[in-house]
């Protein structure tokens, strides 16, 4: 028998954040997984590993928890996913855990509404935005604001869950309907309906629509870690989504070189630094999604957890590091994540691309993807691709039916691969479903 006083909580060990058990046992530390709720959908459960966590517990009150942690001490508690962010906020004050943030600013990182208002409150650029459960109004709205286009989604939410782009008053009530009479990705009924101005970065937008013959956007993702206020960015990302419909959908992205892109890392770094304080991150990850308008950064939105669903592995090796060890070593040695936080940047060890699958196809999986062709795609690092149950066609990050990381010390290569795996991707599906 082994015991061990000092254990770490995380609440709702899900997508990425499955991961985060296995980080902290390999620095010793036992592991309790408590579950915000018993309502998770099939795509976050099949994430769950109970080997990692010496209880499993769902949450019913601060006084039960209490009571089942009594022999305990709890050393750190964070949040594995979206769902899990407002609960682990809370527990990680109830508990009194070194450097925790304050959870009466934790509806400011899930709710996406409360996160631009903290933003304009705080003088950090923003987007307009507005917020209703009345279609009349949201229409009132748009056209006092004289906005179109315009994006229509839940408040809370994630994965690029029922996000519409807007172009007339048609639209709006399609969408609106659509956003309303739904449940978002975490399965609680949306309420209220969140309206934006849409960004156009028409500058890249002309661009690549004339490199690709298709609409895109593009957006970047910088994700952080922070102490005591002292924040670092721990990569960059450039994304590039195409449109299916009205949903804007990930194409694949692109690892921004801390010292080619040091432009690109100063101006976000500084903006999202900025965003962050606002929002009262202080301490630990965060992932925010931002635009560049008019030449100028301004943010989608913030959440104080990782991102879903990436294969680190792929950044550790083209980064020499990824944000979840560097999250570990700014709790349990702050002062050496403060160490590395101040040495100078180094040049991409390889450069890397995810690539998002987008099935174009619906169905039964009736047969094992064959990723043969895959396999000696050159530079494929990694692949990740449904197996099993119902195929559906690709509208959201949520139901995109998996990624591939292709990484290689030429970028233009990648952009080759790409096109590789693109060409064999509708037979793997047609395979799948036949």
């Amino acid at each position: 028998m082994i015991f061990k006083k000092n254990v770490v909580v995380v609440v709702d060990a899900y997508s990425i954040g499955s991961l985060i058990a296995p980080a902290f046992i390999s620095r010793g530390y036992e592991c309790i997984h408590v579950r915000s709720t018993d309502n998770v959908n099939a795509f976050y459960e099949s994430w769950f590993r109970p080997a990692d966590f010496i209880k499993d517990l769902p949450y019913i009150s601060d006084a039960l928890l209490d009571e089942q942690l009594s022999q305990y001490n709890v050393q750190f508690v964070l949040a594995g996913c979206e769902f899990g962010v407002e609960l682990a906020a809370d527990l990680a004050a109830h508990f009194n855990v070194a450097r925790h943030n304050n959870p009466a600013h934790a509806v400011r990182w899930r709710n996406k509404y409360e996160m631009h208002e903290a933003l304009k409150r705080a003088g950090v650029r923003s987007i307009k935005h507005f917020r209703s459960a009345e279609l009349v109004k949201i229409q009132e709205w748009i056209e006092e604001q004289n906005l179109f286009p315009v994006v229509l989604k839940p408040i809370n939410s994630a994965g690029s869950d029922n996000i519409h782009i807007c172009t007339n008053a048609a639209e709006v009530e399609s969408a609106f309907a659509a956003v309303k009479g739904s449940r978002n990705i975490f399965l609680a009924q949306n309420e209220q309906v969140l309206v934006q101005q849409y960004l156009d970065n028409a500058d890249f937008y002309s661009e690549m629509k004339a490199d690709k013959g298709r609409d895109v956007d593009i957006e970047y993702c910088v994700n952080t870690v922070s102490v005591d206020g002292q924040h670092f960015v721990s990569e960059i990302i450039r994304v590039y989504r195409t449109r299916i419909g009205v949903a804007p959908v990930h194409d694949y992205n692109q690892l921004m070189c801390p010292v080619d892109n040091q432009d690109v890392y100063s101006r976000l770094s500084e903006y999202v630094f900025s965003v962050l304080d606002a929002l009262g991150i202080k301490h630990g990850v965060g992932h925010s999604e931002l635009m560049i308008v008019n030449d100028e950064p301004v943010l989608l939105e913030t959440a104080a957890r990782m991102p879903g669903g990436i294969d680190l592995s792929a950044y550790t090796r083209a980064l020499g590091h990824n944000q979840l060890n560097l999250w570990v070593e700014s709790l349990v040695n702050p002062q050496g994540f403060l160490d590395y936080r101040a040495k100078p940047r180094k040049k991409l060890f390889f450069h890397s691309s995810c690539v998002f699958l987008i099935a174009r196809a619906s169905g039964e999986i009736k047969r094992l993807p064959d990723v043969a062709v895959w396999k000696h795609i050159p530079g494929l690092h990694s692949i990740k691709i449904q197996h099993e149950g119902m195929l559906s066609e690709t509208n959201s990050l949520e139901n995109s039916p998996g990624h591939v990381f292709i990484l290689d010390k030429d970028r233009s290569s990648i952009q080759d691969s790409i096109q590789l795996l693109r060409e064999a991707e509708s037979a793997i599906y047609q395979g799948m479903l036949a």
